[in-house]
């Protein structure tokens, strides 16, 4: 209001002064006109004297048609000022909003008519009028407005401040304190009193809406603890097993015909470890329930085999059903004892020899066939090829399983044709077949020559198109072939080195043909058992991380750990290099990765409630292609951080270049999405893969981590000096952070110090540590030093 004031007062003074002005200009004129015509230059100073008695005019002067000065004036305050003529001005901001700080203006001055009807030029008065000075007044007027709406205005918040106080927020603090002495816990009926002197007000009616609250809540409180009595009843009298696993596999509760099962009583299986009470423990199984906690069904069902109380093996077909409780995800689980119809199915499914969708002969014939004994034909080889379809899932997954199904039957039906002279052609799985020929040759030379001749007509057959409706479609095939000798191996072997020579066709690129060789079996067995052992050390637990920590270059002071994986077996520690490159093939990769991933979201969860996690440290943890290739892995990532409330930017996952080019474009999207998130990304092992300045443009990374291959010969070998030199001055205009890896001499910290500013890891700063090791010799000291 008062800025509005101001405003009107400002237009309504500027046309007063404007009229003032000319008026005054007005007068002035004729005198002027008379003293340039006369050239009297006494008269013009008085014309130029009357003018500046108005101390608006900053500067006024009288110029003849010569352009020659008669007379002028000047204020002077300034030593210059706007087209270099003086000023005088008594500056207030306010007005500087509003208007120019100078009006210049002139006035011919002129005489008496020419013959023509024109006015004869004697010359020009020159005037600047300072506009602060004639609307200074509105300046102080505004002043004084503001003062006193200001005013006002302290007094009315100081005035409602106190009304607030003591009218609302005193009663509502003395009626949060009743409310926190309410009892959630007890069922009695409980009530609030109302506040004196506010029986009849707002707070009344909050007071009576609480305390039919209360009222209703023990209402509830006793029906449901009815409820609870009837829920306990109908499950004590079920003749299923009934009963809840967390997370943690642990029973949550048990009715008693479970109880009665185990050996148990009800009360003794509440907290107990799944483990210790379901034996035998099915690996598979419990993959699947941890796949089942993780993913999106709600309920699943699978029969299994377990021993009860007494020892036997019995049956049980397990549904299990997503619940939530107050603590955490839970599952329900109920089982029945199905110990005589999976006997019978067993012994039906013995009978049949015969792939029902295709009518090829299934594995059970091909055991049987493989497991007759010769008749007249000793020392004969035989060949076995097996063909698995590349990547066959995808057409079910995207085409639909029935799609899936009629390519299946038409190219059964194509190999039945041309296969017709083999002596078997059988489905051994959804997307696998065998082709078997006995009695080929007594020689091993000629036998290995027809193998590789009939795997290879088998993947031509495979990849002739196939047509279903107006579509083609083309199949791959990769195929593993065995030359064998009926009666020295076993239908087992015969199948298993078959296999092992249909994955190497796999690992080699697939749609292609491998024969089996001796070595391929000591491998597969070898493989065979590690697997098997990194799915016992999974449920033992065995696998944990250790720290290693990335100092900076200059300083030597700690920025940031990468947590790389160890497992210790049976008290031993593996070594890293015999288990991991299997693990990175296999698909146990994602859920030992995911445990590792909890541990370390765990530590730091736990190193923030200790106060040990500074700032800007993070924590690196190795991210496999099957991890990243995962569609819910981004979702798993998320579950992960929130179910230990940690935050992303205490992250950082380490991709190769050969994880982030598998699939690109998938790649990309993830690595964005996890930024979002606050995770950062470092590049591993730069140098040894596809590295190329277009990917590193592509993926948004944060670090570049050069492999310890050329650090370690960067004070040996000029090439991978150079090579070191240009990785970091190509990090360095990218605005990336540069690791080096493997550092492991006092020569070449030295040498990398002279680079510029980069990341050190290795053995020259410190091993990989367990975390309770790396605390006590990094972080602690951290800490003190922060305080």
């Amino acid at each position: 209001m008062a800025f509005l004031q101001t405003l009107f007062d400002f237009k309504q003074r500027q046309t007063e002064v404007r009229s003032s002005i000319e008026a005054i200009l007005e007068s002035a004129q004729t005198t002027a006109s008379n003293a340039v015509y006369l050239l009297d230059k006494e008269q013009a100073n008085n014309v130029i004297n009357g003018l500046v008695l108005f101390d608006y005019f900053s500067y006024v002067s009288i110029i003849d048609d010569h352009g020659n000065v008669m007379a002028e004036f000047s204020r002077q305050e300034q030593n210059m000022v706007e087209e270099d003529f003086p000023n005088h001005s008594s500056y207030n901001p306010m007005l500087s909003l509003l208007t120019d700080n100078f009006t210049k203006s002139s006035l011919l001055l002129s005489g008496q008519p020419l013959a023509a009807g024109r006015s004869q030029i004697y010359g020009e008065l020159i005037y600047v009028i300072d506009n602060h000075v004639a609307l200074s007044g509105v300046y102080d007027r505004a002043i004084r407005a503001f003062i006193i709406a200001s005013a006002g205005y302290i007094f009315l918040t100081i005035a409602l401040s106190v009304v607030y106080h003591y009218m609302l927020a005193s009663p509502l603090m003395r009626l949060s304190r009743r409310f926190q002495r309410v009892n959630t816990k007890s069922i009695a009926t409980q009530q609030i009193n109302h506040l004196v002197g506010h029986e009849k007000d707002e707070f009344s009616l909050i007071v009576n809406a609480a305390n039919d609250m209360l009222s209703r809540i023990s209402t509830s409180q006793v029906l449901l603890t009815e409820r609870s009595q009837r829920f306990r009843l109908i499950l004590d009298t079920a003749p299923a097993l009934i009963f809840s696993l967390d997370k943690n596999f642990e029973f949550v509760f048990a009715n008693k015909a479970t109880a009665a099962f185990y050996g148990y009583s009800i009360y003794e299986l509440k907290g107990r470890s799944a483990n210790d009470v379901i034996k035998p423990i099915d690996p598979e199984f419990m993959r699947a329930i941890n796949l089942f906690f993780d993913g999106k069904k709600n309920q699943i069902s699978k029969t299994i085999q377990v021993k009860n109380a007494s020892g036997a093996d019995c049956y049980v077909e397990m549904t299990l059903v997503k619940f939530k409780t107050p603590e955490k995800h839970s599952i329900l689980v109920t089982a029945t004892d199905v110990t005589k119809r999976v006997k019978a199915e067993e012994k039906i499914e013995s009978l049949a020899y015969f792939d029902p969708l295709t009518s090829l002969p299934n594995r059970n014939k091909v055991y049987e066939v493989l497991s007759l004994p010769s008749e007249g034909q000793e020392g004969m080889y035989g060949i076995a090829a097996i063909a698995d379809l590349d990547q066959f899932k995808r057409i079910n997954d995207t085409l639909s399983h029935s799609v899936g199904d009629q390519l299946i039957v038409k190219l059964a039906r194509r190999l039945q044709k041309e296969f017709s002279f083999s002596d078997l052609m059988a489905r051994l799985g959804a997307d696998e077949f065998l082709c078997i020929e006995e009695n080929v040759s007594d020689n091993i030379h000629t036998a290995s020559n027809g193998a590789e001749v009939l795997g290879e007509r088998l993947r031509a057959c495979i990849n002739k198109e196939i047509e279903i409706g107006l579509h083609s479609y083309a199949l791959t095939a990769s195929i593993g072939v065995i030359v064998f000798k009926k009666g020295k191996s076993s239908a087992d072997e015969i199948l298993q080195y078959a296999d092992t020579a249909m994955y190497e066709s796999k690992r080699a690129g697939r749609n292609r043909v491998t024969l089996f060789k001796n070595e391929m079996a000591t491998q597969a067995a070898e493989l065979l058992k590690l697997e098997r052992d990194i799915m016992k050390a999974m449920f033992r637990d065995e696998f944990y991380f250790v720290l290693q920590p990335l100092v900076d270059s200059e300083t030597h002071q700690l920025v940031s750990a990468e947590a790389l994986m160890r497992w210790r077996k049976d008290g031993e520690i593996i070594s890293p290099g015999e288990f991991i490159p299997f693990l990175e093939e296999s698909a146990l990769i994602v859920d030992v990765g995911e445990r590792i991933l909890n541990a370390i979201c765990e530590y730091i969860a736990d190193l923030i409630d200790r106060g040990l996690m500074f700032e800007g440290f993070k924590i690196a943890v190795n991210i496999s292609a099957k991890q990243l290739a995962r569609h819910d892995f981004i979702e798993c990532v998320s579950k992960v951080l929130k179910k230990h409330r940690v935050e992303g930017q205490h992250l950082e996952f380490e991709i190769t270049e050969s994880v982030a080019l598998d699939n690109k474009e998938d790649t990309i999207v993830k690595i964005d999405m996890l930024k979002k998130m606050g995770i950062s990304f470092s590049l591993d092992d730069f140098g040894t893969g596809y590295s190329s300045l277009s990917h590193l443009k592509d993926l948004d990374v944060n670090k570049l981590k050069i492999d310890r291959s050329f650090v370690n010969d960067i004070m040996h070998d000029p090439q991978d000096e150079k090579l070191v030199r240009s990785i970091i001055q190509l990090a360095r205009n990218l605005d990336l952070t540069t690791v080096a890896e493997g550092v492991e001499t006092q020569s070449q910290v030295e040498w990398l110090m002279l680079q510029g500013e980069v990341l050190l890891q290795g053995y020259y700063f410190s091993r990989p540590l367990v975390p309770e090791e790396f605390e006590a010799k990094y972080l602690k000291q951290m800490h003190v030093v922060n305080k």
